[in-house]
């Protein structure tokens, strides 16, 4: 789509409505304009509008209708122009009756609240951004383009594709659509989750990783990584700022500095965000033509387009739930027409599907938490209709989360005993626990909640639709796969590696063969705990692992050092796993106490390598201080020489001793130095003083402070051996370049400089 082409499509009396709600509504009649028009010189005023009949009426009377709100005239019919309300009415459900306008685009109302979720959009920089992101829509990004795709070529026509409108991060209706690049699944996020989880997060971390189960994709939240930046040094050079200002400008000035530079640093931030999404302009318009409260859409292969799923009688939206409560309630029948409870009750959902209560009640939030791992089945026959459960909810006491009911039923008996009972206490059909509340002055949303887990997977097993009426919830796979999907040491790293995989056995649980890797990423030696270890540590300390620790491994460092939270601290090994898996295929891999694995581009090409050396290869050579072989007398005479080089400090002392030789200091050179710092096997420490490498006929020496080369010998040795046919062209070798990779010495993952 071409730039401002959306825009185009903007009714010119909103395009001076940065943020706003407005009334689709005659506000007297309660009822939509069959023809809503103002006249064609009215100053913009949005909020108003009157039938055409009733101006036509007025001008055959008295020859010219007067606008009452800016009092501009029409002397004919053509002197009146369609208000924009006649457009909303052909995008929106008949059953809206408000909007939210942001810079001219409509969408629905927003029901979170402003100041939490809805402030981003009185902020310029967020309506530019926004602005800019309706510009770059895409069809490849829409869900109408993923399901054709998903279904070309498929034999069976009569599929029906069915999702939910539910934003994966926090499960609150959506309201306007947003797809991080890259993601090819149908669901997507509700864009103010994503502004207001930045604003929560993006100092703590870079990257929002994709939640939908299965996807490794990622979106940028900040435009650097504030957590690299050394915070002392930072408040250093603002201070320097603020006294350099304040000498020369005064301390307002010096403030206002910062304030300027904190607003670029924000607006490079927000740059970020919306740089990594887009607008999914099919299902913002399948949500837009939708009822206000419908969640559940299917794609039509005959319309080719998104559509709600929902049952229509006689051109009446009837959801079947509410009418099973109303129709098993005689006394409420009497009281009150079904289209009128069944819209109490809708609207009553909407504001529960926002998730504001799980916000409010960090308690309630940090037990749901707690749940999200466990494994648990839910009966998902709701209670009151005996129809199956497709929005659990329960309230803020329920104890036993494995106990739910469908969203629209408690709604439907909340509002049913307020409009019976008002003055008394109402009380949870699940737990039996009185609200305190009266119920004339409570309200539905500050006491339910979705299950935000539950939403989170049930979607994807539809099995308890089948007749087994039993939800189960896997919270241990569920975790593996947030492992593998997102926490993780990456393949791609080790492509054209040849890795030896010593650890075989679970550090926590030494009789346990390791199958799922997880990597303790702090741990010094870098320990494997197998994942069912893991997550039977997780349930001694009922997965509460942010108040009561978790000590995975035994060694002096991670035994001092509990883990707190997971991120960071533990990541799955996606090369050991593979490496694995082909491992546990060998016919002796029981007899086998480590292997070495090659990695190449594919899985399929990488191959377990045989342990054992090929008499052509060169080896590096650990000398030992426990040797008894012939040389040593000169092992011994290296090793005196080695500690006696080592009290220099300084490598141009070094180089000095070393006359002959060339010398690369590699004493900061991290990768480098961990060769030489102490390690662990068997419950053993040891340390390596100097590796020897020969190189026809020269030595090269590694040590903790460096490399020596006799380069003069081998440049010695190349002249002497010249052929007569270069000699007869004055060839000579002035100078030698060595460059150690990876391959030769595994301890950067980048080569080595070269040195001469």
């Amino acid at each position: 789509m071409n730039q401002n082409s959306f825009y185009d499509q903007v009714h010119p009396q909103l395009k001076s409505s940065v943020f706003d709600s407005h009334m689709l509504i005659d506000r007297e009649e309660k009822k939509r304009y069959q023809e809503p028009v103002v006249t064609k010189d009215c100053v913009n005023h949005p909020k108003f509008c009157f039938e055409k009949k009733e101006a036509i009426q007025q001008i055959m009377l008295t020859k010219v209708y007067k606008c009452p709100i800016c009092h501009k005239i029409a002397k004919n019919e053509n002197d009146l122009i369609q208000d924009w309300r006649s457009q909303a009415y052909r995008e929106f459900n008949q059953y809206i009756t408000e909007v939210t306008v942001i810079i001219g685009i409509m969408v629905n109302k927003y029901v979170r609240k402003q100041a939490r979720y809805q402030k981003f959009f009185m902020e310029d920089v967020y309506q530019k951004e926004l602005k800019n992101m309706f510009d770059r829509i895409s069809q490849e990004n829409s869900i109408n383009f993923l399901m054709k795709n998903n279904l070309s070529g498929s034999q069976d026509q009569q599929k029906k594709i069915q999702f939910w409108s539910f934003c994966l991060l926090d499960r609150v209706k959506i309201t306007i659509p947003v797809r991080i690049m890259g993601c090819k699944h149908y669901e997507c996020y509700e864009l103010t989750s994503l502004l207001f989880y930045q604003q929560q997060n993006y100092k703590k971390k870079q990257f929002l990783e994709c939640t939908q189960p299965g996807c490794s994709n990622r979106l940028k939240i900040a435009h650097l990584d504030y957590t690299t930046i050394d915070k002392t040094h930072n408040l250093n050079n603002v201070n320097q700022t603020q006294n350099n200002a304040a000498q020369v400008y005064g301390e307002w000035n010096s403030n206002y500095q910062v304030h300027i530079e904190e607003e670029k640093q924000k607006i490079l931030d927000v740059q970020a965000l919306f740089d990594g999404i887009q607008i999914d302009l099919d299902l913002l318009n399948a949500i837009k033509r939708s009822h206000p409260s419908s969640y559940k859409f299917y794609y039509n292969q005959g319309t080719q387009k998104i559509e709600e799923d929902v049952q229509i009688i006689n051109n009446k939206y009837i959801d079947p739930l509410i009418e099973k409560y109303y129709q098993s309630n005689k006394e409420l029948q009497q009281r009150q027409q079904f289209d009128d409870f069944q819209n109490s009750i809708l609207q009553s959902a909407i504001s529960v599907s926002q998730g504001d209560l799980l916000v409010e009640d960090k308690q309630l939030g940090k037990k749901i938490a707690l749940y999200k791992y466990r494994n648990y089945k839910v009966k998902m026959v709701d209670l009151l209709t005996n129809k199956i459960i497709e929005y659990p909810v329960r309230c803020k006491f329920c104890t036993d989360l494995s106990v739910c009911m469908d969203m629209r039923s408690y709604i439907a008996d909340f509002t049913y005993q307020k409009k019976m009972f008002p003055n008394k206490n109402y009380t949870c059909p699940l737990c039996k626990t009185q609200q305190k509340s009266i119920l004339i002055k409570a309200t539905i949303q500050s006491n339910i909640y979705l299950d935000s887990n539950m939403l989170s997977y049930m979607f994807k097993d539809m099995s308890y639709t089948q007749g087994t009426q039993v939800f189960e919830y896997k919270g241990q796979q569920y975790m593996l796969q947030e492992f593998m999907d997102r926490q993780k040491i990456r393949r791609e790293d080790y492509i054209g590696n040849l890795i030896e995989f010593k650890q075989l056995f679970c550090i926590r649980n030494p009789k346990l063969r390791i199958k799922e890797p997880l990597v303790l990423s702090k741990c010094p030696q870098k320990n494997v705990v197998d994942f069912s270890t893991f997550y039977d540590e997780l349930k001694k300390i009922d997965f509460d692992i942010e108040n009561k620790g978790l000590t995975l491994c035994k060694c002096q460092s991670c035994n001092s050092n509990p883990i707190w939270t997971i991120t960071g601290n533990i990541h799955f090994h996606e090369p050991f796993y593979e490496a694995l898996n082909k491992f546990y295929k060998l016919d002796n891999y029981t007899q086998l106490k480590k292997f070495t694995y090659k990695f190449q581009k594919t899985e399929e090409k990488s191959y377990i390598k045989e342990d054992r050396m090929k008499k052509n290869e060169k080896k590096i050579k650990l000398i030992q201080l426990n040797q008894t072989e012939e040389n040593y007398d000169k092992h011994k005479q290296q090793t005196i020489l080695l500690r006696k080089i080592n009290q220099f400090r300084n490598p141009i002392q070094i180089q000095e001793f070393f006359s002959k030789d060339r010398f690369i200091n590699c004493q900061n050179d991290r990768e480098y130095q961990k060769l030489f710092s102490k390690n662990y096997f068997s419950g053993y420490q040891y340390e390596i003083e100097q590796i020897l490498q020969n190189m026809d006929g020269a030595e090269i020496t590694y040590e903790k402070n460096g490399i020596h080369l006799d380069s003069n010998r081998i440049i010695q040795k190349v002249n002497s051996n010249i052929d007569n046919q270069l000699n007869e062209q004055q060839f000579k070798a002035n100078q030698l370049s060595v460059q150690m990779s990876i391959d030769n010495l595994k301890v950067s993952k980048e080569p080595f400089n070269n040195f001469s």
